[in-house]
């Protein structure tokens, strides 16, 4: 049984080892994590799948033998993969997490080892001598019965592997950033969403706002995040910030990849009632002045918001 199983325990082995590089954020783990990530990204989800529908050496389709051989199976491994990967991406989409690099590596992990459990189970019961196992001792001798097509097939296979392995390993661990986004809840629903943003308020009203900040720096990082009303005016043909009104201030620290979420509530300045004013949202790396400049902040989103002389809302 252990044979049986050999090449599906090797399988979720390569999927956890993924989830365990992943975890140590910060840490490009250089040719390691080349190796395991292009590994898991064009063999782990389709070689389980494969395994799953093709459980025997030979299937059975009207009436007859459809025998995989070992190129075949590489074949079907490296094509699903490619589709399932961008497939479940889109299903991340529309649900609640989104499209992360956690979430698309955990639902990778997690499909992998579904795939897996059902790709065992379903060997198991195919009688022992019909079930597929990884032909290791006669794989050497397979391929020197191969024709010129097989052989350059095998040879873009491995630079395929090399050059998504390399994609993923520099792609994270070369770029640097902090994501910082503003959003509002659903009327309806009460999920999270870019839109819908008050377009206007009374000075004695307020708006509920969605602060967030992920930490996509390597390391642990410090922020300071500054909430003011701007009036914009054109000076000299420049826009220029001729009043800074400020309405909240707060610190967080982050570990590299982890996210931060602060829910704001924010009320115009009665001084301004009948100015169109741009709420700006700044994002300084460290900790800063009482008014540090506004061109000095890493980050920065803002909204245009009306403020009405009375009454008025979002």
């Amino acid at each position: 049984m252990v044979s049986t199983l050999l090449d599906l325990a090797v399988v979720c082995g390569i999927a956890l080892i993924t989830y365990a590089v992943w975890r140590r954020q910060g840490n490009p783990l250089g040719p390691a994590r080349v190796l395991v990530g292009g590994a898991f990204v064009l063999l782990g989800p389709g070689y389980a799948l494969t395994a799953a529908l093709f459980p025997r050496r030979a299937s059975t389709e009207a009436g007859g033998r459809v025998t995989l051989s070992g190129l075949e199976r590489v074949v079907f491994t490296v094509g699903l993969s490619i589709v399932t990967v961008p497939l479940l991406a889109l299903f991340l989409n529309y649900t609640r997490w989104g499209i992360t690099a956690w979430s698309v590596v955990l639902t990778l992990v997690w499909f992998v080892l579904v795939a897996a459990a059902v790709a065992a189970v379903r060997r198991l019961q195919v009688p022992p001598a019909e079930r597929y196992r990884l032909p290791v001792g006669d794989s050497l001798a397979g391929l020197t019965n191969t024709g010129p097509a097989t052989a350059v097939i095998g040879v873009l296979f491995v630079l395929s592997v090399a050059a998504a392995g390399t994609a993923l390993a520099t792609t994270d661990g070369g770029q640097r950033y902090t994501e910082f986004y503003l959003m509002t809840a659903d009327d309806e629903t009460g999920e999270l969403v870019a839109d819908d943003y008050p377009e206007s308020l009374a000075p004695i009203e307020t708006a509920p706002l969605y602060v967030g900040i992920e930490n996509r720096e390597g390391q642990s990082a410090e922020y300071t995040v500054l909430v003011e009303f701007h009036r914009v005016d054109t000076v000299d043909g420049e826009r220029t910030v001729t009043a800074r009104w400020r309405e909240d201030r707060y610190e967080t620290q982050l570990r590299a990849g982890a996210v931060n979420g602060t829910g704001l509530r924010v009320s115009p300045p009665t001084s301004a009632a009948g100015e169109r004013l741009r709420l700006t949202l700044l994002l300084y790396k460290g900790s800063t002045g009482d008014n540090p400049r506004i061109d000095g902040a890493y980050r920065s989103v803002h909204i245009w918001i009306t403020v009405e002389s009375s009454g008025g809302g979002a």
